[in-house]
């Protein structure tokens, strides 16, 4: 114990004391570098904007975009990574605030100061981060010529680094979407979020083999091809979309009991019917969700029967709300037989009750 103790005052606490020093000057002298180099950046900054807002509406090949590009250059140390960077992010930045041929200028200006090299030099880089923050280029600035690049990543073992790729792919090629047909890996939740998005922000066409979608193995192909099915309002797959209901993956179920409701497929109800008491409490609640948007008074009984009977206090309040939908004077002569049912009324008919 003396011995520990000993080491203890005369290694441990020093060496502590000793880093916690040196952090504390590293910390202040990159602080200090900030605010040095602050200025510096404040005013390239301010120049690459207004050197965009000058040439947005130039012809390229004009000798006025050259003289101008060329000033530009020798204003600014592009030979810097930072100020590499900073001057793409305000491209990006440029880019997403403008709209038709104005906004492909910025991509020539993204290839006439070789800012296009040095994306490409990042996505070649080994640590993933940099890889990811190309991908992010490409994609952000439409720079289509880079999808060959980005193809090549489609399959890394890095499912990161795979993942940005085909973010960043399906971005660039319109025609990528059909190719997950064939796809035997899953698709992540967060990655079908992102494909939405690019859906909404791209405009991209509806898949020619999107029906196909909803036949193959792979359950997040299925689950995809739903939700841009629901994208497009897209019903030519009626018949396939309520057949998915029967399938075991409940996840499968549920995304299809959502495209039923979403797309109004009133011809779903019978077969919804039969497979309320076949499913989890979870897909119950789906199932009356669905009934709430497409059913009609000729399910009265089935909900009847779910008030007299359920047990489930948060599948009751469904059935009431469901029933709220089709029948009010229904189920004010249910709520006047029923003390929870007279309550849960009150509460789908004014929530904050």
């Amino acid at each position: 114990m003396d011995l520990f103790v000993k080491n203890l005052e005369t290694y441990i606490i020093p060496f502590m004391v000793l880093l916690t020093v040196l952090l504390a000057l590293i910390l202040l002298l990159r602080r200090i570098r900030y605010e040095r180099n602050k200025p510096l950046k404040e005013s390239i900054s301010n120049k690459a904007e207004t050197f965009l807002t000058e040439m947005i509406l130039s012809k390229p090949n004009s000798e006025k975009f050259r003289t101008k590009l060329s000033l530009f250059k020798k204003e600014i140390p592009l030979h810097k990574s930072w100020c590499k960077e900073m001057i793409i992010n305000d491209m990006i930045r440029f880019k997403s605030s403008l709209k038709g041929k104005v906004s492909e200028q910025i991509t020539i200006f993204y290839q006439a100061l070789n800012l296009d090299k040095y994306s490409e030099g990042l996505i070649r880089d080994f640590r993933s981060f940099y890889k990811c923050e190309g991908f992010f280029h490409y994609q952000a600035l439409e720079y289509k010529k880079g999808g060959s690049l980005i193809k090549t990543y489609l399959k890394h073992p890095n499912i990161v680094i795979q993942s940005n790729a085909k973010m960043a792919y399906i971005s660039l090629s319109e025609n990528h979407m059909e190719s997950f047909l064939e796809l035997s890996s899953g698709i992540s939740q967060l990655n079908m979020i992102k494909i939405m998005d690019i859906l909404h922000e791209k405009k991209i066409p509806i898949p020619k083999n999107i029906d196909q979608w909803l036949l193959t193995t792979n359950a997040s192909v299925i689950k995809l091809g739903l939700k841009i099915m629901v994208y497009y309002n897209y019903r030519s797959s009626a018949k396939e979309i309520i057949e998915l209901i029967q399938l075991e993956d409940n996840s499968v179920k549920k995304e299809a009991l959502i495209a039923i409701r979403e797309l109004f497929l009133i011809e779903a109800k019978e077969d919804i019917l039969r497979l309320f008491d076949q499913v989890t409490p979870e897909l119950k609640i789906e199932i009356l969700d669905t009934l709430k948007v497409i059913g009609d008074e000729s399910m009265l009984s089935f909900l009847e029967n779910i008030l007299s009977y359920e047990t489930n206090k948060d599948l009751k309040l469904k059935a009431v709300d469901c029933l709220n939908e089709i029948d009010k004077t229904g189920l004010d002569v249910l709520a006047s037989q029923d003390y929870d049912t007279s309550k849960m009324t009150k509460h789908v008919r004014a929530i904050y009750i």
